[in-house]
């Protein structure tokens, strides 16, 4: 037999319903909505008789909180501190290359790249660090840290080829890519946390505790999933602009991608792991590069072909 209570519980089960699959759909714009919606739901409940409990309504205040902080701006200088925290992150694993010659020429061309751009200056500027590893990739982390591999260097077939891949990593940092990684994990935490709450007020269901930090986050987006492909393909498209502006022949970025198509039949870690297919970028870069080429050269006279060929020549001997 049915208590009073469990009638009550049992008539508001397609409003819990409803709010519950419309959580399932929420985005970071709409959990607000949400919120206001699953307090609406749980006062039915006190209307009908059925007290809401003190942990409830901390749930619902977590889940007030969770929203919140998934519509908070990321400051310039909150960035750079994500940044370094994910950048401590990889040195835990990787050690850092030490080779003074070859770490001030990657910087050197990440700053042709950067003060020839759109935006030359950031918070505390950008640094580009050498891992010590085999492993070809590269990763960027929001504040302007740039990490590359010795894998990478010794890859690469020119400085021309080498610039594609810092402005790459660039084109993230300036596209804010993390930023938006940072966001999206966080709107789908307070979704997830709405959800939790709207399951245990309504139907009884366990709450999920906790949210993972930004850095956290962000590290494993770059170390696990990678980007999204769009990011990925809007990051090439910015590295071919970055490297006709400074001067660099934004051609070696499509050959750069047809060395990693060789490599990529043979390797399973770095870039393999966390970055589209080869083969996918440059066909949607290809056109870009073209439309580039037929444009007037820009960039200065500083980084003619042949000083790009000599020091990079003597980098490379010197890896």
């Amino acid at each position: 037999m049915k208590t009073k209570s469990s009638k009550g519980l049992s008539r508001l089960m397609p409003l819990a319903a409803g709010v519950i699959m419309l959580l399932t759909l929420a985005s970071c714009e709409t959990t607000d909505k949400l919120t206001a919606g699953m307090q609406k739901a749980s006062d039915k409940i006190t209307e009908k008789g059925q007290a809401i409990s003190d942990k409830n309504r901390v749930k619902i205040d977590e889940s007030r909180e969770a929203n919140k902080k998934a519509k908070e701006d990321i400051t310039p200088e909150q960035e750079y501190y994500i940044g370094r925290d994910v950048a401590a992150k990889v040195l835990s694993n990787y050690k850092l290359y030490q080779n003074a010659k070859a770490t001030a020429y990657v910087n050197e061309i990440c700053t042709a790249l950067t003060s020839a751009s759109d935006m030359p200056d950031i918070y505390n500027g950008y640094h580009v660090g050498i891992l010590d590893t085999k492993e070809i990739n590269a990763i960027s982390t929001p504040g302007g840290h740039i990490l590359v591999t010795r894998g990478l260097l010794e890859c690469a077939a020119s400085e021309d080829e080498l610039a594609a891949v810092i402005a790459h990593e660039v084109g993230h940092i300036q596209l804010k890519h993390a930023v938006k990684s940072i966001r999206t994990s966080r709107g789908n935490e307070a979704t997830q946390s709405l959800f939790s709450a709207a399951g245990s007020i309504l139907t009884g269901g366990s709450y999920q505790e906790g949210l993972g930090s930004a850095a956290g986050s962000l590290m494993t987006t770059l170390s696990t999933t990678g980007y999204s492909k769009t990011l990925e393909y809007e990051a090439d498209v910015k590295a071919a602009d970055l490297m006709a502006g400074a001067g660099y022949n934004p051609e070696a970025l499509a050959t750069m991608l047809e060395g990693l198509q060789e490599r990529e039949k043979t390797q399973t870690a770095g870039m393999v792991k966390t970055h589209p297919s080869a083969s996918s970028r440059l066909l949607q870069v290809r056109g870009h590069i073209r439309g580039l080429l037929r444009t007037e050269a820009k960039g200065t006279a500083s980084f003619n072909e042949t000083k790009r060929t000599a020091r990079f020549a003597a980098v490379k001997d010197a890896l």
